[in-house]
């Protein structure tokens, strides 16, 4: 009995080890990501954004971005907060300049992300902001 013991918990100290290792690499490709989301939204404002999308929303979600816009402020106020292993909010306000009227915009940017496991990456799933 003390020999199966023997070869049992390192087998599940080994387990655990590699889960927790999953976790956290998916956990550090989502930071990654979310912080290369807010560089899209502030420095390109939104123009990029949409290849955060999945491939198959790409086309159906796609809306020019206006170059009347610029964004001059983004605010991660809540998250991000993992809801299960796969899926992730976060909430940020964007404060952007209408450049021809030069008047100041705010809205809050209501964030789901969902990991795909085939392609080891995060997809946005929530609409890309709209500035108006």
């Amino acid at each position: 009995m003390s020999r199966v013991h023997f070869f049992l918990i390192p087998f599940l100290i080994q387990l655990v080890a590699c889960q927790t290792l999953g976790e956290h690499t998916r956990a550090e490709t989502l930071e990654n990501i979310l912080r290369s989301y807010e560089a899209s939204i502030r420095w390109t404002s939104g123009q990029q954004a949409y290849n955060f999308l999945p491939p198959d929303h790409k086309d159906k979600e796609y809306k020019p971005v206006s170059k009347n816009i610029r964004v001059t402020h983004y605010e991660v106020v809540q998250g991000p907060t993992m809801l299960g292993e796969d899926k992730a909010i976060q909430t940020a306000v964007i404060q952007y300049v209408l450049q021809d009227s030069q008047v100041l915009k705010e809205m809050i940017d209501k964030q789901e992300w969902r990991y795909d496991e085939e392609g080891e990456v995060w997809h946005l799933y929530s609409p890309v902001p709209t500035f108006k």
